[in-house]
């Protein structure tokens, strides 16, 4: 079905990409970008368990922000590589290994930014000379392009349970007020209310999307406020069984699945189904999403 001109280059610009036969597909386990960061992948973690701190440093910005489940919140590359020196550099140290689990490597563009890097990675410990695998997790990673070199701003390390478990159990009274949290913010979105949309975002908000590249909280709320001028009636609706949540260590919680969204054009109804990832700050009681990745357009 071919749009409008005029809704084609809302649509570029909107920070939620509502017409999916609009959209160029884009193969998210091969092409050149994703052997780019593929090779990126292979030779960051050659080095990041071995104790060459110069060479680890040039694959990370400056401001880097390192979310863990486990291990909660790090800022900045200086604090990362100190962590990473203290942990496994030195003698009697635990030496590390990462792998990448076969096949679920994903690579997705982001507009005028870089790209996301999703997949699932497991890690061996040696200890007395034996290595054994200890453990498997989830990743993103969000790369930035900046003067042709590539460098990662942010990550999300989730979901990290023993090999001999699936993932890892349920936490049902988090799942359950993220789920409500949810509910309540595309409900907002569903009626069109952009101020009360905007609740639900913390100030330093960043949103990844990638049609629309990165904006901010003044830029998201004005994206939404277009995108509700249209009056086409869009509406979202939440995947059935691709919501999972996993809780960031002093921090929130991180929320993944697809949702899709809907839309009237020219009389027919148009729907499009897509990714999201959600990172939510709790503030004593009081939940707030402080990033977001929006994906597979």
């Amino acid at each position: 079905m071919k749009l409008s001109k005029s809704t084609i280059d809302l649509l570029i610009s909107m920070l939620l990409v509502i017409g999916a036969d609009a959209q160029i597909s884009h193969d998210s386990s091969s092409g050149e970008l994703y052997d780019k960061l593929a090779e990126l992948d292979s030779v960051l973690f050659a080095n990041v368990y071995t104790c060459h701190s110069a060479k680890s440093e040039t694959f990370f910005t400056d401001d880097l922000e390192f979310y863990h489940d486990k291990g909660g919140v790090t800022r900045s590359r200086k604090s990362l590589i100190d962590e990473l020196r203290n942990n496994f550099c030195g003698e009697g140290k635990t030496k590390l290994r990462r792998e990448l689990v076969k096949g679920s490597l994903e690579v997705y563009p982001i507009n005028n930014y870089g790209a996301i890097q999703t997949g699932e990675h497991q890690f061996y410990i040696t200890e007395n000379g034996q290595e054994t695998l200890s453990g498997i997790a989830r990743f993103v990673h969000i790369w930035k392009l900046e003067n042709s070199e590539w460098r990662i701003s942010r990550v999300f390390s989730y979901d990290h349970h023993a090999p001999d478990s699936k993932t890892l159990p349920a936490l049902k009274e988090l799942s359950d007020s993220i789920a409500q949290m949810d509910s309540e913010l595309f409900e907002a979105f569903n009626a069109h209310n952009a101020e009360k949309l905007k609740t639900f975002f913390t100030d330093d908000l960043e949103f990844y999307h990638d049609k629309g590249g990165l904006t901010d909280y003044h830029q998201t709320d004005e994206n939404f406020k277009k995108m509700f001028q249209q009056n086409n009636g869009i509406k979202r609706e939440l995947i059935k069984n691709s919501f999972e949540v996993c809780p960031i260590k002093d921090y929130g919680a991180i929320e993944t699945g697809s949702h899709k969204f809907c839309h009237l054009e020219n009389g027919k109804e148009i729907c499009g189904t897509f990714q999201f990832i959600i990172l939510w700050q709790k503030n004593k009681d009081e939940w707030k999403i402080s990033r977001v990745i929006s994906y597979d357009h």
